[in-house]
């Protein structure tokens, strides 16, 4: 099944000393009794760092989110500034251009078109505490690569629905924005993403190498005890661990 989602990390800098915490429970409660196509959502901290990890259906979803919560937000990037926000938004491109002129001109947003062969693997769950496990290479592709790149694709696709790690993989797709390509990729838990680690082993050097050490970046969110699983093998290639708050959930 295509995976047609749309996914939101917005990134909170937050200056020394400054609360943020206070403010999870209130976009919580507001999250819970909004638009219903919400499909996850949730706080994680890495340092100073806050990242709200958001899913929805569709672009109609994400805007009325946006709507919901509005005050809040506001609220949070007065007291923060606007320069310390940053926002990723992935999903099909016909559904980011419903969403590109309703955004936030003063933040910086970048948007990453989801490739239509990007897997939907097993049903999101729903109405119960989120404790997967996002994983979000982001390669730096060298000029005149892309399209090299984009003929790699299949091969992941197949050894992704086809290996092991499969019945523990939610989604996994491929997006661009610009020259960055990011590999979306959601599990059930730590386990199940090494599972699929062992799954792409044999082909997942040939772009690491081709884009070089300097040109890629790896961010992880989840539990804090699903991150330590991961951390032996991941924080070796520089990746970023986002602690996932309790308090986050499956609507």
């Amino acid at each position: 099944m295509a995976d047609t989602h749309i996914a939101l990390a917005v990134i909170f800098d937050v200056p020394a000393g400054e609360d943020y915490k206070s403010y999870f429970p209130k976009f919580y409660a507001k999250v819970k009794a909004g638009t219903k196509d919400t499909l996850y959502y949730g706080f994680a901290t890495c340092g100073n760092k806050v990242l709200c990890r958001e899913g929805y259906t569709n672009a109609a979803g994400m805007l009325a989110h946006t709507a919901e919560v509005k005050d809040e937000l506001e609220g949070m990037i007065k007291q923060i500034g606007k320069e310390k926000v940053k926002i990723l938004c992935s999903g099909p491109p016909s559904e980011l251009e419903k969403i590109k002129p309703h955004m936030d001109g003063r933040l910086p947003i970048k948007f990453v078109d989801l490739d239509a062969g990007s897997l939907l693997l097993n049903a999101f769950p729903k109405g119960c505490a989120d404790t997967h496990v996002t994983i979000l290479p982001e390669f730096i592709v060298p000029a005149g690569k892309v399209d090299e790149f984009k003929a790699g694709f299949p091969k992941f696709y197949a050894a992704t629905k086809n290996g092991p790690g499969a019945a523990g993989c939610l989604y996994y797709g491929f997006g661009f924005s610009g020259d960055s390509m990011y590999c979306r990729e959601g599990y059930k838990s730590a386990e199940d993403c090494m599972k699929h680690g062992a799954d792409v082993k044999d082909i997942i050097d040939e772009p690491l190498k081709a884009v070089g050490a300097a040109n890629f970046k790896l961010n992880v969110v989840g539990p804090a005890a699903e991150l330590e699983k991961l951390k032996p093998k991941l924080a070796p290639r520089g990746a970023v661990f986002w602690e996932l708050d309790a308090g986050s959930f499956w609507l």
